[in-house]
């Protein structure tokens, strides 16, 4: 503003009633010659002027600007600090203060010879504010012009839009809709002002719809929100929402999905059906192999045992006793059979205890070499760091070795095995592709340097019954009795293989944090079944008659007093009307509606001090849970010796 004022194309003077010069514009110094120092404060401004023009300023300007208060365009003559005088035309404004008493006189000058170019620069001025005025009337004709063009676009739209538009109201009331509206859902206008938006809306998506409600609320806009709409016939179909709130109204498009979910649905009961072929081909290849490995194991039982039989006639005793070893041998195969595909199943019942991994696989090192022969070089490489974890010992040995096995038989001419464990932690990504749960674990790898497997075999290794071995010389299981065992135990297992390479088969089980006991001695294995230390009474129930039966001998014969039950009502009638019962055995799988775990807890909770062992042949963990974990509580796997029986039961009274 300051700039504006000094080098207006104008002069400017401020002065006091009396005349003398207060302020003045650089243009009016450089008009006038004028120093301010010498002028402002110093000079009237009636001493500027010829001595004519101060007579006229003296007898017709003062009185003038005081009557009217402002004077417009009087001509003067200015005399110059040259002496040359300069005609000007004067426009002067007088202020007074409240009281109307004069206080300044603010004068514009222009500079009379430049009167003509200042009037046609006012009429230029004024013919560009006609045209630009001419240009707004045209610029706002333009606009409405545009606006009733965008009016009529979005109208348009509105009527031939496949999507469903409306527009509504944040308490979920309908302002308006589009055709499409009731082409798609059969509501006209007029419903929809009788109608919410939850009218429409499908019970079951209920629940989501408030959510969304909540959320628009809120002022927060939504996306892709599926629910399904009420059509006026009482049929639904499924709605894809884009819904914008704005200053209590809701703005919504909706695109209709009924047939991509129609199709997505047949596509999925299509996955459904191929898996569920795949499921059976899987089964049917699972119960092939296993009638085929258990009808030669029970053909060479049956066999001896007819021979037994005949034996017995002819008199011939001594003969039987190599009879009965060679069934005895095939029922323990038959036996090793049922454990690994309970491990394959992730059905067996696992004593998982923390473990440190230097133990096993440093003392498995002398059986692997025995087991690999003397061509093939073994080497164990053991941090002293490794993480703890919580696992089976004996099946993770077994694994170990089976592993150990199956890398001997890939590597017929010799070569190098190697098994390796270091510490690891996966992150969400790492666990994510292995399907474990983020955290730290312990890798197991045992790498060979055989013949190794081409991608379908490897695709196919975990199957069970599936292997590239001659008949008889594998069953198919080992590899998939090491996938469920390390899987029960919340881990997971890789194959990484070339051929002519080698393979490397890694295990991998999560880190145990609790802490670790010390191992004691295995006990000593009694030579013959032991002896009760005094008489007591067990309580027997199973449902598998025969079994029951031979049991029930066999404790009696260590002279128990035994009582049986088929089922767990008659097993519980049987406690409460027995108090003098020590000893609870029982399977865990009894028919009625008393299952054996059921039947524990409740005599537990009758008789705290009993004493309970289970004996199944199929243990889930959800089955038994944490009660083994309990004082004089124990489990056994079917089938077992009834050496090992005898002495748990001996075991469990005496504790």
């Amino acid at each position: 503003m300051h700039d504006l004022y000094e080098h207006a194309p104008c002069g400017y003077l401020s002065t006091l009633p009396d005349g003398t010069v207060v302020k003045a514009n650089a243009t009016f110094l450089e008009w006038t010659g004028y120093r301010r120092e010498d002028l402002l404060g110093r000079k009237r401004f009636q001493e500027l002027l010829p001595i004519t023009g101060r007579i006229y300023y003296d007898t017709h300007f003062g009185p003038l600007l005081l009557m009217q208060g402002y004077v417009k365009e009087l001509a003067f003559e200015v005399n110059c600090a040259t002496g040359e005088r300069l005609p000007v035309l004067l426009n002067s404004t007088l202020k007074r203060d409240a009281a109307g008493t004069p206080l300044l006189i603010r004068t514009t000058l222009l500079d009379a010879r430049s009167r003509r170019a200042y009037e046609q620069e006012l009429l230029l001025a004024r013919r560009q504010a006609e045209a630009a005025e001419g240009d707004v009337r045209r610029l706002n004709e333009c606009l409405e012009g545009l606006l009733a063009a965008r009016t009529k676009e979005r109208d348009r739209l509105w009527n031939i839009s496949q999507d469903i538009l409306a527009i509504g109201t944040i308490d979920t009331r309908f302002l308006s809709a589009n055709p499409a509206f009731t082409a798609l859902l059969g509501w006209t206008s007029d419903d929809l002002t009788t109608l919410t938006f939850a009218d429409l809306v499908h019970p079951e998506d209920h629940s989501t719809f408030l959510r969304n409600m909540d959320r628009l609320a809120a002022g927060e806009a939504i996306h892709g929100a599926v629910v399904r709409r009420r059509h006026k016939d009482g049929s639904y179909r499924w709605v894809a929402w884009d819904i914008v709130p704005d200053s209590g109204q809701l703005y919504m498009i909706g695109r209709d999905i009924t047939e991509e979910r129609q199709q997505a649905q047949a596509v999925q009961r299509l996955e459904e059906a191929l898996h569920q072929g795949k499921k059976m081909e899987a089964i049917g290849q699972l119960t092939g192999g296993i009638a085929h490995d258990f009808n030669n194991m029970l053909a060479g039982i049956v066999g001896n045992l007819e021979l037994m039989r005949f034996r017995l006639q002819q008199g011939q005793v001594d003969e039987m006793r190599r009879h009965i070893d060679s069934a005895k041998a095939v029922a323990d195969r038959a036996t090793a059979m049922v454990q690994q595909l309970l491990t394959f199943s992730r059905r067996q019942a696992l004593a998982p205890k923390p473990t440190d991994l230097s133990q096993p696989l440093g003392f498995m090192r002398g059986l692997i070499e025995q087991s690999v022969g003397p061509s093939i070089e073994v080497q164990i490489a053991l941090p002293t760091d490794l993480y703890p974890v919580l696992c089976d010992r004996n099946q993770l040995e077994s694994a170990l070795l089976n592993l150990a096995i199956n890398a001997r038989d890939a590597m017929p001419n010799g070569g190098a095995l190697s098994i390796a464990a270091r510490n690891l932690s996966l992150d969400a990504e790492q666990a994510g592709l292995l399907q474990v749960p983020p955290g730290d674990f312990v890798m197991i790898s045992v790498t060979d340097t055989g013949c190794g497997m081409s991608r379908e075999v490897m695709e196919r290794a975990f199957d069970p019954f599936f292997t590239t071995k001659s008949i008889g010389q594998g069953t198919g299981l080992g590899l998939s009795m090491i996938q469920g065992f390390i899987k029960q135990s919340g881990g997971t297992v890789r194959i990484d293989s070339t051929p002519k390479v080698g393979t490397t088969v890694s295990l991998y089980l999560p880190r145990h944090t609790g802490e670790v006991p010390v191992e004691a001695q295995p006990p000593v294995e009694a030579a013959s079944m032991a002896r009760p230390v005094g008489k007591a009474t067990v309580l027997l129930v199973d449902d598998e008659a025969p079994l029951r039966s031979l049991l029930a001998e066999l404790l009696a014969d260590q002279g128990y007093a035994v009582l049986q039950a088929e089922n767990g009502t008659a097993g519980l009638e049987l406690l409460k009307s027995s108090p003098s019962v020590s000893l609870l055995i029982s399977d865990v799988g009894l028919p009625g509606s008393i299952n054996g775990k059921q039947l524990a807890e409740v005599a537990r909770t009758l008789r705290p001090a009993l004493k309970v062992l289970f004996i199944t042949g199929y243990a889930d963990k959800a089955d038994i849970g944490n009660g083994l974990q309990e004082t004089g509580m124990d489990v056994m796997l079917k089938p077992f010796r009834l050496k090992d029986f005898a002495q748990q039961v001996a075991h469990l009274l005496q504790a």
